[in-house]
């Protein structure tokens, strides 16, 4: 598992342990709205989106999705990461999203 350290936050690689984060977090109005419904409803459907979507960039790139956690309290705040799209020609894309809570507080710029 890679980590990641910045002065509020460490980023860990998107794990099986973050199901219910990832749950909720897919499920938010702005993951809806900007990123796209993955019909994930239940805990066993964010493992197998987590196998399915995060492991496998991982395995064969190296690089793919964060769990953002503070460092303060441990708190899940959101994801980020480096993505290859499906069906993209272009290179890959830096991607963040937060739980509404977190957000303006310059996270995803941190």
């Amino acid at each position: 598992m890679k980590t990641y350290e910045t002065e509020r936050l460490i980023l860990k690689s998107v794990s099986l342990e973050d199901a219910e984060f990832i749950k909720t977090l897919v499920n938010s109005e702005k993951w809806l709205k900007y990123i796209g419904d993955r019909n994930v409803r239940t805990i066993e459907e964010a493992e197998n989106y987590i196998k399915v979507k995060c492991f496998p960039q991982f395995e064969r790139l190296g690089f793919g999705s964060f769990t953002v956690l503070r460092k303060e309290d441990a708190a899940k705040m959101g994801t980020c990461g480096v993505y290859v799209r499906e069906n993209s020609e272009t290179a890959p894309d830096i991607g963040f999203a937060f739980l509404p809570e977190y957000e303006g507080k310059g996270y995803g710029f941190e």
